[in-house]
């Protein structure tokens, strides 16, 4: 079983000027080793004084260079932004700026230098997508961090190109702290407006975490795609091909295992509406009105996040459940052994829907090379490049 971290408040700070940096070529200072985070401020709930602002400060210093380097601007119809993960240039993005594939796009780099690009595949399922530069090379390339390495409470920073693409101002640094992560989406404070989509979300030690991809009225509604979401639809993306909503989950490797419960959404987890008879389920006491809300200590939020965590294990694993028990009060560990789902179920129910994440695409801003148009009758309409 996978060890968490402590639970932690998200409480948002103003940090000082320089935290909040956008003027390009800031000096850098030697960082830590790069396999953990040695200031203490990254231990703590908040931070507690001027010392523990610097440190934070410190620490995004000690990285800002290399990520500047790699995040770029795409530029097609609009401006978006993205981040490059090899040496011979190819970008992760958001899949509302990619667009089609084969669609041909404009990076522009730090330093103004644009090189020619063609869009790869994207996923309508988590709003991924691949982009790769066609001349030039070798690239500055970040490294991509493990699936699941940032959790609510944790420190991250984003950068990107709000507005488009701007040599005097230059890249635009925002710091803060992850609000909330499901399987595709991570939610942060750090506020998002055109411009920015596709752009890196970075952990402490310069990592890519996520991909900025929606927005909302609020500020501390920002969504980024998670690497996860990146990898489960990775080999059909570079194929250059355009995942569905249903083929990205219907995909996901299933190795048979089967629980046994009818269920629908529930705002902290999925709500069980049905048990099937003498099933894994019912063997283990889980009963209608139960809310299970972690499987394996990963929370589930969602029907798919529900479906896709018991499809990783087979018949005969154990899972441990987190259930909310409306008959017995209070909430409680459940062990079960999952069953072989042809005992129960001999033919598998139609594929659902996925639900959008909450929030909209954040729209597009114009290049370098068009003027803005103004249309305030749309600003509550989705929007995407």
């Amino acid at each position: 079983m996978a060890l968490r971290r402590p639970k932690l408040p998200v409480r948002r700070f103003a940090l000082i000027a320089s935290l909040a940096h956008c003027v390009p070529g800031a000096p850098a200072e030697s960082g830590p080793a790069r396999d953990q985070l040695n200031p203490e401020v990254f231990r703590k709930p908040a931070p507690e004084d001027p010392a523990d602002l610097l440190a934070i400060e410190k620490q995004v210093r000690s990285v800002l260079d290399a990520t500047k380097a790699a995040t770029v601007c795409i530029q097609a119809q609009g401006s978006g932004s993205g981040v490059i993960i090899s040496e011979d240039g190819l970008v992760l993005t958001a899949g509302h700026v990619s667009g089609e594939p084969d669609a041909e796009l404009e990076i522009v780099m730090q330093d103004g230098t644009k090189y020619p690009a063609k869009a790869l595949g994207r996923s309508a399922a988590a709003d991924s997508g691949l982009v790769q530069i066609t001349s030039g090379g070798p690239f500055p390339f970040v490294e991509v961090a493990p699936p699941a390495t940032v959790s609510k409470g944790d420190w991250i920073y984003s950068i990107g190109h709000p507005g488009g693409f701007d040599k005097d101002r230059g890249l635009v640094l925002r710091v803060g702290r992850v609000i909330h992560r499901s399987t595709d989406t991570i939610q942060t404070d750090c506020k998002l407006i055109g411009g920015d989509s596709g752009g890196p979300l970075f952990d402490m030690l310069g990592r890519v975490v996520g991909i900025h991809s929606r927005v909302s009225k609020k500020d501390e509604q920002n969504y980024h795609v998670t690497v996860r979401a990146f990898k489960r639809d990775w080999d059909r993306m570079l194929k250059g091909e355009v995942v569905k909503v249903d083929d990205s989950y219907a995909k996901v490797e299933r190795k048979g295992g089967f629980l046994g419960v009818q269920r629908v959404p529930h705002p902290k987890g999925v709500l069980i509406t049905g048990v099937v008879p003498n099933s894994p389920a019912a063997e283990s006491g889980l009963r209608p009105g139960d809310v299970i809300t972690h499987i394996d200590e990963e929370k589930v939020d969602s029907l798919h996040t529900f479906r896709a965590l018991i499809n990783g294990f087979g018949a005969g694993e154990k899972v441990t459940l987190s259930a909310i028990k409306r008959w017995d009060g209070g909430t409680k560990e459940v062990e079960v052994t999952l069953g072989e789902r042809s005992q129960f179920v001999p033919e598998e129910n139609s594929r659902q829907r996925r639900n959008e994440p909450e929030g909209e695409l954040i729209p597009p801003a114009p290049n370098d090379e068009e003027e803005e148009e103004e249309n305030p009758e749309e600003d509550d309409a989705p929007r995407g490049a």
